[in-house]
């Protein structure tokens, strides 16, 4: 069998026929039209064994995918291959499949480190393409709706990783990433929030903060409110900003954090509001089949005999303390 008569496999849509009729072929010649054979046939193994949930032989794949991938002409691999049509310019195809492949194997493998597949990425190689955000059509009465360009996936996905593991080496992991997707997008909300706490890990607070401050002059995300008031020391800011947080997440099933450090900071100054916060946030979390950790016990028996605030009382309070503490 010919690379040709694979390519033609693959166009037939018999991918594992195709894969496995160049595997053997790969083994002994490395020529530029194997390699883009062998590249992209994997590359449709890839997609089928993640849809398979065969996750272990998904990520063998994709560590040989990164291999091959500094060895082939980057460009879709079409059955025409060696028609004197086919053109030999680099379209960067190859380069946008493992982008997108990184992406789908972070959320589907527990143990996969977008950090380090972000920390081995030329930055300079990604095409404007890979910076493009996409618009769904709308289907079957369903707005359409942005999804955002894949290199800013990659972004969202190595920072998720930092939040859990917030250390000056992952921090330099995803600096030039980071720093292309400022240059490209300066004004984004995602981008100028993950350079706030790339500030945070680097010890440059002030900085952090001063991001921080800009970004709620234009938006009101609960999260933003939250994280500022991590950097804040000064009780009643860091009060109102959590009570700011509150009134900006509908959904209370995510508000369970920001009761807990409110009624943390409440506690011991004006136990009522502190009893209703920690009733509210052992409550949603109870919903959510949660139970009640260690510290809360241990706040709930220092809250014994205290009467939780009325809802009035605490909605008065939160429009008071937005009121007192001006952005």
């Amino acid at each position: 069998m010919t690379v040709k008569e694979v390519f033609e496999l693959r166009k037939q849509g018999k991918i594992e026929e195709a894969y496995e009729a160049i595997r053997p072929m790969y083994a002994v010649h490395q020529g530029k039209y194997t390699t883009l054979c062998m590249f992209w046939t994997a590359s449709d193994i890839l997609k089928k064994r993640i849809k398979e949930q065969r996750f272990d032989e998904a990520e063998k794949i994709f560590k040989a995918l990164l291999r091959i991938l500094p060895n082939i002409e980057d460009r879709s691999a079409q059955s025409d291959a060696y028609s004197s049509k086919a053109s030999l310019k680099k379209d960067g195809k190859a380069l946008s499949s493992i982008l997108y492949e990184a992406v789908t194997l972070d959320k589907e493998i527990k143990d996969f480190s977008m950090l380090d597949f972000v920390a081995q990425l030329k930055v300079e190689q990604l095409s404007d393409e890979d910076w493009k955000a996409i618009t769904t059509p709308a289907v079957a009465g369903s707005p359409s709706h942005p999804i955002p360009s894949v290199a800013q996936q990659l972004l969202t996905c190595a920072f998720h990783e930092i939040q859990e593991n917030p250390t000056v080496d992952n921090a330099l992991k995803v600096m030039p990433l980071l720093q292309e997707a400022m240059r490209r997008h300066p004004n984004d909300k995602n981008n100028q929030r993950h350079t706030a706490v790339v500030y945070r890990i680097m010890g440059e607070k002030d900085k952090a903060v001063a991001v921080y401050r800009q970004l709620l002059t234009r938006h009101r995300d609960s999260y933003l409110y939250a994280e500022l008031a991590e950097l804040t020391d000064a009780p009643g800011q860091k009060a109102a900003l959590l009570c700011r947080a509150i009134q900006n997440q509908r959904q209370e099933q995510f508000c369970t954090g920001y009761r807990l450090d409110l009624a943390r900071l409440l506690l011991g100054r004006d136990n009522p509001r502190a009893a209703y916060e920690l009733q509210k946030c052992i409550a949603a979390r109870k919903a959510q089949g949660f139970g009640v950790t260690k510290e809360m016990q241990q706040m709930l028996q220092q809250l014994t005999g205290v009467q939780p605030a009325t809802d009035a009382e605490q909605q008065a309070f939160y429009k008071k303390m937005a009121e007192k503490y001006t952005m």
